[in-house]
């Protein structure tokens, strides 16, 4: 019995000896690169040094510092012992791409479990300039890849953002390209992509046989095209049926002001992609809201589109179909449901709210419509395929408020008032045409919010079938009450969410208390702010840096439950202080 003891206690020292995490460290100002790196005093000079030598299963922490490098990943962890790079501590990393010879910053080919977090990659401008490549080649894998609060910004093709791009003009900020064998299992989380001169590329693209993703808590904007993509038909992946990133969620974004001067370019873009949920998105400002297009031969598949604000987009709020005879792309079986789309086409060209092109069983339901003074409700082009697509369950409103004086363009007829489109469309039978009710619909940050007397609560389609644990926009039930409301917004009085006094305020805090994601909206447009979380002991826990806009997302990450405050100041003098409350 006693050696049974002993060896137990042996082999259990071992497996602790062999779960151990190794720390390895990168110091630019004291480092160098002939040391081990396993400890501050013998840091290695360069990430790419971290980059050819950390182990499965080891920490890498950067120290602060400018690091101009282009750097090439050559290490791989392993199930259950991944490499994680990250900041040492509290400190800021940049990745700078002035003055290297690359076009890429940091670039993965056939890599596995590594973590990347905390890190700045900024400056590059060269063409088809890249600030993070993932890739397959050939039949290789990749498979479960972090990236975790990563800032990418000011990658460009040129550095004149008012010049017009060709198609051999490109920059992309992450870009992932899954070759025949394909990615799995990669997360892009709490990142910002921002001042990036795209050409004809995109701030965030997933394209080819990426199978299992998730973009969610991102900010995307101020790029100068398209914000997140989810891409296939490309021939990226030689074999059509895996040749599309698909099995994904895009959640919890913020994208706005991603406008191309060469076409329209939308802050979220399925082409081509199969299986996606698109939900708790917010997208404004951008050449179009939210599109689910297919512009090459094939078809976008079983896409979901709902609990999003879209609203104030230059052209239309949500864009569905293909657009061209010239390909057999068309979007199938997707369901469009629970979005509130206020004031989008900007520009007045009459493209309205909604636009359906070669789109065939696709759903559209529940969702809020309100434009602006032009009155165009849709666009419906007459191009074909176009079969059993459905809308029902909307609620629809012009600001000029008359049912009788709006405009639907339904293939070859133009509808001029509600009734006739309904009768003539034979669509509708249970939408209303009515003011929502939202407790502030005005720019530039409007509260989509619905008051107590909204004719949207409790109005949307009873067969709705809701996915266990849905919540709305904010992270409410989907269903409070009897039935669910049509829009982003599911009514709650007990919570409080209509004070029309909150406006008065410089910030809302929704939800507070949270539990994993939270809210935090300016009543003024931050530039360069900064985010500091402090615990009840006036330590300093959390910084969040480059925070633009009248929004950001706020994850809890590894924050305790209990009461915590916040400092935020920024360029223009903003400076607010105030409270989070984290619950279980």
């Amino acid at each position: 019995m006693k050696n049974f003891i002993i060896l137990a206690i042996t082999f259990l020292t071992t497996a602790f000896r062999v779960a151990a995490q190794t720390n390895y460290y990168v110091d630019k100002a004291n480092g160098n690169d002939l040391n081990n790196g396993t400890s501050l005093a013998t840091a290695w000079k360069t990430i790419q040094k971290a980059c050819n030598a950390a182990t499965p299963n080891s920490n890498v922490q950067i120290k602060a510092g400018t690091y101009n490098e282009n750097i090439i990943v050559n290490v791989n962890g392993t199930a259950g012992n991944p490499i994680t790079f990250r900041n040492y501590v509290n400190d800021v990393v940049l990745i700078d791409g002035t003055g290297t010879l690359g076009t890429t910053m940091l670039k993965l080919t056939n890599k596995n479990y590594l973590n990347f977090q905390n890190l700045t990659i900024q400056n590059l401008t060269v063409n088809n300039a890249q600030g993070i490549l993932i890739e397959t080649t050939g039949a290789n894998t990749s498979t479960t890849l972090l990236f975790k609060n990563i800032t990418i910004k000011n990658i460009n093709w040129i550095n004149n953002s008012a010049t017009i791009p060709t198609s051999g003009d490109n920059a992309q900020g992450l870009i992932a390209f899954g070759r025949d064998g394909g990615i799995t299992n990669i997360t892009i989380d709490s990142c910002q992509i921002f001042n990036c001169i795209l050409g004809f590329s995109e701030a965030v693209s997933l394209d080819g046989n990426v199978n299992g993703f998730k973009i969610k808590n991102c900010q995307v904007h101020d790029n100068t095209n398209i914000g997140i993509l989810i891409a296939g038909n490309y021939n990226v992946s030689s074999n059509p049926v895996t040749d599309h990133a698909r099995n994904g969620l895009v959640n919890n974004n913020i994208c706005y002001r991603n406008v191309s001067l060469y076409a329209t370019s939308a802050g979220i873009y399925v082409d081509g992609g199969k299986s996606t949920l698109v939900e708790k998105n917010m997208s404004y400002e951008n050449g179009t809201g939210i599109e689910i297009g297919c512009e090459e031969n094939g078809t976008t598949d079983s896409i979901t589109v709902k609990n999003n604000l879209i609203f104030n987009n230059q052209v239309t709020g949500l864009y569905v179909g293909g657009y061209t005879t010239l390909t057999t792309g068309q979007v199938l079986n997707s369901v469009l449901r629970n979005n509130t789309l206020f004031q989008n086409n900007s520009i007045n060209d009459g493209t309205g709210e909604l636009a359906i092109s070669k789109a065939s069983n696709c759903k559209f339901e529940n969702n809020v419509f309100y434009t602006n003074n032009q009155n165009v409700l849709m666009n419906v082009d007459n191009i074909s395929p176009q079969t059993n697509n459905t809308l029902n369950y909307n609620c629809w409103y012009t600001s000029l408020a008359d049912s009788n004086n709006i405009t639907v363009n339904w293939k070859t007829l133009t509808y001029t008032s509600f009734s006739s489109y309904r009768t003539g469309t034979a669509q509708e039978s249970n939408s209303i045409y009515n003011k929502p009710m939202f407790v502030n619909p005005t720019f530039p940050a409007p509260d989509l919010h619905l008051l107590s007397n909204s004719p949207c609560i409790n109005k949307g389609n009873p067969t709705t079938l809701i996915s266990n644990g849905e919540t709305d926009y904010e992270g409410n039930m989907r269903i409070i009450g009897n039935l669910l409301d049509i829009g982003a917004y599911e009514f709650n009085n007990a919570l409080g969410i209509n004070n029309t006094d909150r406006d008065k305020t410089p910030f809302v805090v929704y939800p507070n208390p949270f539990s994993s994601v939270t809210t935090v909206s300016f009543n003024t447009e931050l530039k360069n702010a900064t985010l500091e979380i402090y615990n009840m002991e006036g330590q300093k826990i959390k910084i969040i840096q480059n925070i633009y806009g009248r929004q950001t997302i706020l994850n809890r990450s590894n924050l305790l439950e209990g009461i915590y405050f916040f400092k935020i100041v920024d360029d223009n003098s903003n400076f607010m202080n105030g409270k989070l409350i984290i619950g279980n």
